[in-house]
């Protein structure tokens, strides 16, 4: 059995065991401890016919709508069902005072598919502050001269103190053995991100796709497990890579 083998039937494991028990257990009880609101899912009541097909609008993030990144500007994931024509959509940040601290809108193609969207780093938008939580929002304009008519998720992102330890087996490690690390921490924004670097890597490769599936399927996202990922190369256009 080969190195590249052995480390994917880790990963594997991770993604049956360990995700599925600490983020959707330990993080959800985080947030019924802490209240926090969120939708990972668009509720789906006035769909109209701007949104298509059976697939609602979703955020990648765990059931708790609570995803933990070590990132000062993570990348956020969410599933674009759909729509009858280009949509615009926007991305909202604010803080735990609903300051708000980013905005950007940009528009869809109108397929399906998963998209992702990183904060920019930039003098106007400081970096996520460890131990910080913030609120976001990213919504289809369905009609923007009616904001009512939005298609609506929202959520919560946590900067979290990167471990030394896991610091250092990070600058040494594959990009599987990254993904298999930051499963193991919880860290669920760079699994994501590691994951998807290594889809469009490989777009041929099952074994990777497995693992993209199972992580989604260990947070009770298996709708949109199958979904092909999208790469938005300059934030306005997302190209498909499969």
């Amino acid at each position: 059995m080969n190195t590249k083998t052995l480390t994917a039937m880790c990963l594997v494991s991770l993604l049956t065991t360990g995700l599925a028990e600490g983020v959707s257990a330990d993080q959800s009880n985080q947030t019924s401890r802490e209240g926090l609101p969120g939708r990972r899912v668009d509720g789906g009541t006035r769909r109209g016919n701007c949104v298509l097909g059976t697939k609602r609008l979703t955020a990648l993030i765990p059931e708790s709508n609570l995803g933990l990144t070590v990132a000062g500007y993570p990348t956020f994931f969410f599933y674009m069902p759909q729509t009858a024509t280009p949509k615009p959509v926007e991305f909202v940040l604010q803080d735990e005072n609903d300051n708000q601290l980013y905005q950007t809108t940009f528009t869809t193609t109108g397929d399906s598919g998963i998209i992702n969207l990183q904060l920019p780093d930039s003098a106007t938008l400081p970096p996520l502050k460890t131990g910080k939580k913030y609120h976001w929002y990213f919504s289809v304009l369905c009609n923007p001269q009616n904001r009512a008519d939005d298609v609506v998720v929202e959520g919560w992102t946590q900067k979290v103190a990167l471990n030394p330890v896991l610091a250092r087996k990070l600058e040494k490690a594959s990009l599987e053995e990254r993904a298999a690390l930051y499963i193991s921490e919880n860290h669920w924004h760079e699994a994501l991100v590691t994951l998807a670097e290594l889809r469009r890597d490989r777009p041929d490769d099952s074994a990777i796709a497995e693992q993209w599936a199972k992580l989604l399927q260990s947070v009770g996202l298996d709708a949109i497990a199958q979904e092909p990922l999208f790469k938005n190369q300059n934030s306005t256009q997302p190209v498909a890579t499969r």
